[in-house]
């Protein structure tokens, strides 16, 4: 199936961690949709050409230092890819105020050992989330910071509207946004769709290149742009 080409859900200089462009399914799972799912981390690049994502050393992460506030991609805005209607959205679970390790990756470890998939609630794994309908497909966003979705349910959203900010909430390590496109709304029942993103830019060799309709990999830094 050739990927659908949707606008990006997100702006500036990103790494994909979680991406169909390594693997499919990318989470290891076809469940829930999530068959071509992405996950980024909003990173910066430092003048010696390294990058990270918060702005603690890595003694002090380990040390649990590091508040979400000291990370580059936690409030970020998240725009809509799609145009379409809010049909379902969680927006009160609480994120962890401080990132470690031990806590962070213990949280996930728990939930991929336990959690079902055919009783557990979406916002467990999604944490803040929202479900776009549009008319041939579904986007999900997730792990949104408490209480910034700006829109309820029976909303309609424009591509490139501002739906959320980046947050902690849910499965998370680290502030990141989790996207995926689905072939209908009720994402407990849905299969996931291929998707690239109509503009972008990818750091390759310490120079910008611009693609289009591209499938990021963990490879390169991606910048993101507004759709023209």
């Amino acid at each position: 199936m050739k990927p659908i080409s949707v606008a990006p859900p997100l702006r500036g200089e990103w790494f994909a961690v979680t991406t169909p462009g390594d693997k499919i399914p990318s989470h290891g799972a076809h469940n829930w949709g999530m068959t071509y799912a992405y996950d980024f981390v909003r990173i910066k690049i430092t003048n010696d050409g390294t990058s990270s994502w918060h702005k603690k050393s890595k003694k002090e992460y380990n040390l649990a230092q590091v508040k979400l506030a000291d990370t580059y991609g936690w409030g970020e805005p998240i725009y809509a890819p799609i145009g379409g209607v809010v049909r379902e959205l969680e927006n009160e679970v609480k994120e962890r105020s401080r990132l470690h390790i031990l806590s962070d990756f213990g949280f996930a470890l728990l939930n991929s050992l336990f959690f079902s998939y055919k009783h557990g609630k979406v916002k467990t794994l999604g944490g803040n989330y929202l479900i776009i309908e549009g008319d041939n497909y579904s986007a999900f966003i997730a792990h949104a910071k408490t209480g910034s979705i700006i829109h309820k349910v029976g909303d309609t959203v424009n591509v490139g509207d501002k739906i959320a900010e980046v947050g902690h909430s849910g499965n998370s390590t680290a502030p990141h946004l989790h996207f995926q496109l689905m072939d209908r709304a009720d994402i407990r029942n849905a299969k996931g769709i291929p998707c690239c993103f109509d503009s972008m830019d990818i750091f390759n060799n310490d120079t910008w290149d611009s693609v289009s309709d591209h499938i990021p990999s963990s490879k390169y830094i991606v910048r993101f742009i507004a759709s023209e």
